[in-house]
């Protein structure tokens, strides 16, 4: 990270009208120096204090979703300074609570933003491998997805004969992050610190993520390791929920209104609830940079597997257990295959909704599993039909880079 000159480093926090004040350099460099460092600056930007340029800095592509980290941790810490002023009968709470109307409507505006970028992203995605449509080929699929058992069984046997690693379906994401860095996918080291997380006990590591989340501009790196993402997505929920009841929050993803009660109790006990009630803003703010992190891994694996050698004979070993699996129960395939023609168009493709499709995939499905098994003679098989070929990649979105690229801390 580039560092700021001696005459433009800052010696103490500055406030938001002398973030406003930074050269253009200097406030570049201001916002990548730490991540408190642009919360300040996002807060600024919210009330409006920041010239063209410096806003075209802090609201650049590659940095859409740092500043959605920073107004995610800017608006809930502004709320608890408000009820921390309302509690103290501060008279400058008005301006305060003005001040986090400014911050919520620029988390609001900034959220949206991500959402279109991620939306642009999955339609990227989605033109690099489409859902299949294919009456025929979307039968095949089905009928591996209803029966999965045997389906696996014979993939298994079809991958071995090829020579190809046997690699069980994925049940999460964390799944596949962590085969993906087995597999070379992530190349990311596993240093001594990773060892000492993996080895410590659920309540020794909830408290390295405590820590961690407590000190803003000090993140752990070996927390953000590929093998690590299960055990820390799961110690902070378990953070949440222990902090929920103390911080007296609506929800699980909400602070809400300070319960009116608050505000006459000792000023102990009512700063242990306003304490508790930062902490779960913190806590917020690592479960969304910990989603977007997961994220860029499982999308980095699946992109690398995509362009890796094995990619295709492993496509081949799978349309070959389909055949094998139509060949073995014909009455299911074709009993797909039935309920699939009436939906489906001039031109062979099955014309359904997301949501439509999605029902009679489970219909189906059931009354598949109630069918009698019975012997196939060898002549009534349907025939093994090849997958489409694969459709060429796209140009990403310019919003991809944005979403595909590290965090910047």
């Amino acid at each position: 990270m580039s560092q700021m000159p001696d005459d433009a480093r800052p010696e103490r926090r500055l406030r938001l009208h002398e973030v406003a004040d930074l050269g253009q350099e200097a406030f570049d460099q201001y916002v990548q120096e730490r991540f408190t460092h642009l919360v300040t600056a996002a807060i600024a930007d919210a009330a409006g204090l920041l010239n063209p340029l410096q806003r075209a800095v802090l609201h650049a592509p590659d940095r859409l979703l740092d500043l959605h980290d920073a107004l995610t941790f800017a608006e809930g810490n502004q709320q608890v300074v408000v009820e921390r002023m309302t509690y103290r009968r501060d008279p400058r709470t008005a301006r305060s609570t003005r001040l986090l109307r400014q911050v919520r409507a620029a988390h609001h505006r900034v959220a949206r933003h991500v959402a279109e970028a991620r939306r642009a992203e999955a339609r990227w995605r989605e033109a690099a491998e489409p859902l299949p449509t294919d009456l025929v080929t979307v039968a095949r699929s089905w009928l591996a997805r209803t029966l999965p058992d045997r389906f696996h069984q014979l993939l298994d046997e079809e991958l071995a004969q090829a020579g190809l690693p046997e690699r069980p379906p994925a049940t999460d994401a964390f799944d596949i992050v962590e085969r993906g860095w087995a597999d070379g996918h992530l190349p990311v080291e596993r240093t001594q610190g990773v060892d000492h997380l993996l080895a410590k006990g659920p309540v020794a590591f909830r408290a390295v993520v405590a820590d961690d989340a407590r000190t803003q501009d000090q993140r752990n790196p070996a927390l953000r390791h590929p093998l690590l993402q299960r055990r820390w997505a799961q110690a902070l929920n378990e953070l949440t929920e222990l902090t929920l009841p103390v911080a007296r929050a609506s929800s699980s993803c909400t602070l809400g209104p300070l319960p009116r009660g608050v505000y006459d109790m000792p000023e102990a006990d009512a700063y242990k609830i306003l304490n508790g009630r930062r902490f779960l803003c913190a806590l917020w703010q690592r479960r969304g940079e910990h989603a977007r992190l997961v994220h860029q891994y499982s999308t980095t694996v699946t992109d690398r597997r995509r362009s890796a050698p094995a990619h295709d004979p492993r496509r081949r070993a799978i349309e070959t257990a389909i055949d094998r699996l139509v060949a073995e129960h014909p009455a299911a395939a074709m009993h797909i295959l039935g309920g699939l023609i009436p939906h489906t168009g001039e031109e062979g493709r099955v014309e359904l909704s997301p949501d439509e499709r999605a029902a009679l995939k489970r219909r189906l499905a059931s009354e598949v599993r109630t069918l009698p098994a019975a012997p196939r003679p060898p002549e009534t098989a349907p025939p093994s039909v090849p997958r489409p070929p694969e459709v060429a990649l796209p140009p990403a979105p310019p919003t991809h880079a944005a979403l595909a690229g590290p965090a910047v801390r």
